[in-house]
């Protein structure tokens, strides 16, 4: 029987692979959805709807977008714009990608099973067809070598714009996209001096409360090397009730019964850290959120899910 902290765990990394592929313009395919051998209504579950409850609306419908617009025009559209900077990173990194003859995902759907008392995880990935290839192929023709070498500059302004899924992808791409650079070069100077950004990057917008920060807290320390004990998944649990809470006017997505067993196995003053960690969170959402002239953002929400 997998234990709730074990459980919560695994939930963070799929909830960080799916932000990884935030803001991707997904491939034609429908995909084929999976359906759990029974309905759970988990913790991961409630965060989604939550978080797809906090878009903020636009009060009208968004203009489609081109058809197979060449990356280089995304290139070109995205100056200024965090989101389509995002966009067209990761379009680039599909085009780099088919360009290595590697599988492109179009699409994740997250499968949960009881069996025997137990219970199974798997993120499922539906792969492109040939028809969804072949439009990637037009879209990529033309893909200069300005581009490949320049590409990160537009995640790390979607980054610093805090677009909501940029700083995942951000830290699973590694440096310069060298995701095996932590593991294998932990010494040199430039991975070290990535990590330190990095680390710092993630820090910051969880105290600002950004919630895609939140959320990637305990996968992406991990990934980066750093453990995320009982005090800090209660912290920020805590603190997403709080935010996402005073956006739906409800108590939050996690149930009272999940803090309790946070509570269980942390000290007193760990707890008295943790809470007054989560209130000063909330509140920096809350002074970013309502300052004059301020308005909420998908990016501000987390855009966790459009």
């Amino acid at each position: 029987m997998i234990s709730a902290r074990r459980l919560y765990f695994l939930l963070s990394l799929i909830v960080a692979s799916a932000l990884v592929w935030k803001g991707v313009d997904l491939l034609t395919r429908p995909p084929v959805q999976a359906a759990p051998s029974s309905s759970l209504p988990s913790t991961a579950q409630q965060r989604g709807a939550a978080l797809r409850e906090t878009k903020a609306p636009t009060g009208h419908a968004a203009p489609d977008a081109p058809v197979e617009a060449s990356v280089e025009e995304m290139v070109r559209d995205a100056a200024g714009d965090p989101e389509k900077s995002l966009a067209a990173f990761n379009k680039i990194d599909e085009c780099l990608t088919l360009e290595n003859d590697k599988e492109l995902v179009d699409s994740t759907d997250l499968k949960i099973t009881r069996e025997n008392g137990g219970m199974q995880v798997q993120l499922l990935a539906h792969k492109a067809d040939e028809k969804a290839l072949q439009a990637l192929r037009r879209e990529c023709a033309g893909l200069t070598g300005r581009t490949r070498l320049d590409r990160f500059q537009l995640l790390e302004y979607a980054v610093n714009q805090h677009e909501a899924g940029a700083l995942a992808r951000y830290i699973y791409a590694g440096p310069q996209g060298d995701r095996h650079a932590l593991k294998e070069r932990p010494d040199d100077p430039a991975v070290i001096e990535w990590r330190r950004v990095a680390l710092k990057r993630l820090d910051d917008s969880i105290a600002q409360g950004y919630l895609d920060a939140l959320t990637l807290n305990t996968s992406g320390h991990l990934e980066l090397g750093v453990a995320v004990g009982a005090p800090e998944l209660y912290m920020e649990q805590l603190a997403f009730n709080k935010i996402v809470g005073a956006i739906n006017s409800t108590e939050g997505p996690y149930p009272k019964e999940v803090f309790e067993g946070w509570i269980k196995s942390i000290s007193a003053q760990q707890r008295a850290d943790a809470e007054a960690q989560a209130e000063r969170i909330f509140q920096a959402w809350k002074r970013r959120t309502t300052a004059p002239h301020a308005t909420i953002t998908p990016s501000a929400t987390s855009q966790a899910s459009r």
